[in-house]
Formats: C-alpha cells, sequence, structure tokens
C-alpha cells in the first residue's frame, strides 16, 4: 500500500481487495515506451495494440484467478464435507462403543447373580459332601475295628 501512496491516481481498498486507478494512464504509458532511433529525443511512439493487449491480458489472469477461487472453494467444500463426515463416524463409533461396554457390563453383573445363585443352590451338596465325609470316616474306623 505505501508504494501506492507514492503514485498518482486514486485508490479504494474493499475489504482485502484494493484498487488503484492511475491519473492519465495513457500519457505514463507513453512516458515509458521505448523510443524509436529516427525520431528526435522527446518523441516517444505507444503501440496501438499495447493497451488492448494489456486488457485481453488483465481478463485472462481475472478468468484464471476465478476459476482458482471457484475451484478451491470446491476442493474447501468437499474437505469440510469429508470432515464431517468423519466426526460423525468417529462419534457413532464411540457412542457404539459405550453401549456394548454398558451391555457388557450388565452382563458381567448378571454373570456374577448367577454364581452368587448357583453358589447357594450348592450349599446342599456341601452339606452332602460334609455327610460323605463323616460316613467314609465311620467306615474307615468299622474296618479298623473288624479287622
Amino acid at each position: 500500500m505505501d508504494f501506492l501512496n507514492n503514485l498518482e491516481g486514486i485508490i479504494t481498498k474493499n475489504g482485502d481487495m484494493v484498487t488503484f486507478i492511475a491519473e492519465d494512464l495513457e500519457s505514463k504509458l507513453k512516458q515509458t515506451s521505448p523510443t524509436i532511433p529516427n525520431r528526435p529525443l522527446g518523441r516517444f511512439v505507444l503501440d496501438a495494440n499495447l493497451l488492448n493487449d494489456l486488457e485481453f491480458e488483465a481478463r485472462n489472469i481475472a478468468a484464471s484467478v476465478d476459476t482458482l477461487s471457484e475451484s478451491l472453494s470446491g476442493v474447501l467444500h468437499s474437505m469440510s464435507a469429508l470432515t464431517v463426515d468423519c466426526l460423525e463416524i468417529y462419534r457413532d463409533v464411540v457412542c457404539k462403543t459405550c453401549d456394548s461396554i454398558d451391555a457388557n457390563i450388565k452382563s458381567m453383573y448378571q454373570l456374577m447373580a448367577k454364581c452368587e445363585e448357583v453358589s447357594r443352590e450348592m450349599e446342599p451338596i456341601y452339606k452332602l459332601a460334609q455327610q460323605v465325609k463323616d460316613i467314609k470316616h465311620i467306615l474307615d474306623l468299622f474296618e479298623n475295628a473288624v479287622n
């Protein structure tokens, strides 16, 4: 921006877009054009098609910038959509993992309850086992007494 302030012309700024309109552009272009050797010093010749060529090239550049901007916009849009898809998948995976862990914990508590139930049901068997041991001991004593 500083170098534009040193030039003669109108500077406008709209957001990030800076526009400079030079005053008397044609005479400035004539001053910078090379001289023709056969002409006296101080006479400059401006190619008649120079301004048309400059305008044509400026339009080509503007069209290229527009195409690039549209392409970049499309790529950024698809990247954003892909990011959203990835985050949704991540969210779904986390939710399903949490649901699976909850179901696993519930199943584990059910298994523990069943084990406790089986243990309670086994109490009579422990008594029977003790009675069998007592009977076996009495038989051993009886066999020893008989022998």
